[in-house]
C-alpha cells in the first residue's frame, strides 16, 4: 500500500523561482491529505498529478501568509469544480473566520459542505482517524500559535491484528526545542523547518525559527528513519545520515 509525499513548496516566506511556498501532499493508501496550502498550492497539485478532488483533508498549521495563502484559490477551484463532498479542513481557530470573511466578501460561492476543527495548544492531540491514518497534532514553538503534524499508518499483521506502519512528521515553523521530539519518536521520515544556516542561530532565535544544523539534531533526537529540511542553505554535517533539501515536486 502506498505512502508517499510530495513537498510542493518549500521556499521560507517568499516564493522563489524555482520553489513554492510551503504545502505538501501525503498520499496514505490513495487517500490524500494536504499539510499546509502556501501561495500556488493548485498549480503545484496539478503539476505533480495529483487528484485535486481527492484531497478530503487540509491541515493548516498556523496562520502565516506563506502557510495560508492558497486556501482561496484551492477552496474556489474546487466549487467550480462542482465538488459537493464535504471537506475537512484543521487549523487554528481563527481560521474559520477568516475563511467565512473572505467568500462573504466576494462574489465566490462554495459549493460544498467546510468542516472546520480548531487546534488546541495542548500537548500531543488525535484530531483526525480513518482507514489509512490517525493524525496528530502538537504545538510548537513560533510568534504566534503553530501546530505541528503526526502521520501514523494503520496496518494490520498476518494474524489480523491493528498495528501501526510507516510514519511522518511535519514540523514547520518552530523555534529549535529538544523536548518536540517526545510527539514523533520513531518517525519515519521528519520534514522540519531550517530557515536559517548555524551562521545565523541568533537570527533563528529571534523570529523563532531554526537552523538547518539544528534541525538535523531534532532528527537525531527523535531517530528519524529519514529527513528533509528547508531551505537549505548550508548542508547539515555530523547530524544525521544523508538529508535532504526538499524541492519543489520532490516525492
Amino acid at each position: 500500500m502506498k505512502f508517499s509525499l510530495t513537498i510542493l513548496g518549500s521556499s521560507a516566506a517568499v516564493p522563489t523561482a524555482s520553489r513554492n511556498t510551503t504545502a505538501h501532499v501525503l498520499n496514505a493508501h490513495e487517500r490524500f491529505y494536504l499539510i499546509d496550502c502556501g501561495e500556488g498550492t493548485q498549480l503545484q497539485i496539478r503539476r505533480n498529478r495529483i487528484p485535486l478532488g481527492n484531497i478530503q483533508q487540509v491541515f493548516i498549521s498556523h496562520l502565516h501568509s506563506d502557510h495560508l495563502l492558497g486556501i482561496y484559490g484551492y477552496l474556489s477551484t474546487l466549487s467550480l469544480l462542482g465538488r459537493k463532498a464535504a471537506l475537512n479542513l484543521y487549523g487554528p481557530a481563527d481560521l474559520e473566520n477568516i475563511i467565512s470573511g473572505h467568500f462573504s466578501r466576494v462574489p465566490d460561492t462554495l459549493l460544498f459542505p467546510l468542516n472546520f476543527t480548531a487546534l488546541t495548544e495542548t500537548g500531543l492531540k488525535l484530531i483526525h482517524e480513518d482507514k489509512a491514518v490517525e493524525v496528530w497534532s502538537f504545538p510548537v514553538r513560533h510568534r504566534t500559535p503553530t501546530w505541528g503534524f503526526f502521520f501514523r499508518e494503520k496496518t494490520r499483521t498476518p494474524e489480523g491484528y491493528s498495528a501501526y506502519g510507516r510514519s511522518y512528521a511535519y514540523c514547520s515553523d518552530t523555534l529549535f526545542d529538544p523536548g518536540l521530539s517526545r510527539f514523533f519518536m520513531g518517525c519515519d521520515l521528519l520534514y522540519h523547518e531550517a530557515t536559517y544556516s548555524e551562521a545565523h542561530r541568533k537570527r533563528a532565535f529571534s523570529t523563532t525559527h531554526s537552523t538547518a544544523a539544528q534541525a538535523g539534531e531534532m532528527a537525531r533526537l527523535c531517530k528519524a528513519g529519514q529527513f528533509d529540511h528547508w531551505p537549505l542553505f548550508s548542508p547539515v554535517q555530523g547530524c544525521f545520515g544523508s538529508p535532504g533539501g526538499s524541492q519543489n515536486g520532490f516525492s
